[in-house]
């Protein structure tokens, strides 16, 4: 697993949402956490290569938020 950016990984902050990416090149699956929302990201394994979105996490586990 690469960690990149991280200083206390593993502890989950609020509002962090989780995306699944694929790489096609390479084959690897990244998982990028982060507050703000991702439109583009790129392989840090092949370099330049643009990564493929696979979905957040919610929705990849069948979760659904609900409106309070």
């Amino acid at each position: 697993m690469y960690i990149m950016g991280t200083i206390d990984y593993p502890v989950t902050k609020p509002g962090i949402k989780g995306t699944l990416w694929h790489c096609e090149k390479c084959e690897s699956f990244i998982s990028i956490h982060c507050t703000a929302l991702v439109h583009e990201a790129f392989c840090p394994t092949c370099g330049d290569v643009p990564l493929e979105f696979c979905g957040n996490f919610d929705s990849l586990l069948g979760k659904q938020s609900l409106d309070a």
